[in-house]
């Protein structure tokens, strides 16, 4: 996973939206103008690029509607060309809204949540700071959901991870059922935030089961 520091989520008007984390064999000038080339002659329109402290990892959120077929299932091999390039991880989402899945958000290399400067003066009720979160981003999320789909309950969950306030471990989901487990929660915020959050944006049942340090989310 790639750390990042600014909040990201994507309202996808009727489109295509590849992310893409590529893992490097090693550093070295004008790897981002060769990867950034290729994109760019297959017709995809970079929205963002982040790179990792390290230099070992870089994200791509790319717009890939209109890309041909052929050439978005060629996009991996021809990425993959460069001697620099060690692995390519990469998925394309049609959905309404697209949440990144690869980046977290870090401070000097230190985990931290995501945080909008009007909420700073609450920090001391940190109940209070939740709620204003998860309503805030239950209403970006609720325009682009449509009557309470679960693929798109699916990508709405990843905002979790998206303020920071957990780390996805597992994610079992299906047609059937949104089933997310996350880890490193920050407490008492995540409890808070995920309730207001999901029971804002989907009037389906939910469960949050506890599981030894870590929250399985359940939507059927």
């Amino acid at each position: 996973m790639l750390n990042r520091e600014i909040y990201l989520i994507i309202n996808n008007l009727g489109g295509k939206i590849g992310e893409y984390l590529i893992e490097l064999n090693f550093d070295q000038p004008g790897i981002l103008a060769a990867l950034s080339n290729v994109f760019a002659d297959n017709n995809a329109n970079i929205l963002n690029i982040a790179l990792d402290s390290g230099r070992t990892k870089m994200h791509f959120i790319v717009d890939v509607t209109s890309v041909d077929e052929q050439d978005l299932e060629e996009l991996p091999k021809r990425l993959s060309m460069f001697a620099f390039v060690k692995k390519i991880h990469r998925r394309i989402s049609s959905k309404k809204i697209f949440v990144p899945r690869w980046i977290t958000h870090v401070i000097n290399n230190e985990p931290a949540l995501a945080i909008e400067r009007d909420f700073v003066a609450k920090l001391a009720d940190l109940d209070k700071i939740a709620l204003d979160m998860a309503k805030r981003d239950a209403e970006i999320i609720k325009s682009a959901l449509q009557d309470g789909d679960l693929e798109e309950l699916h990508e709405a969950a990843y905002v979790v991870q998206l303020r920071g306030l957990a780390t996805v471990q597992e994610d079992g989901s299906n047609d059937k059922i949104v089933n997310i487990k996350y880890c490193r929660t920050v407490y008492p915020l995540f409890r808070r935030y995920i309730d207001t959050f999901i029971s804002s944006i989907s009037n389906r049942g939910y469960r949050l089961v506890d599981e030894g340090g870590c929250i399985r989310l359940q939507i059927a």
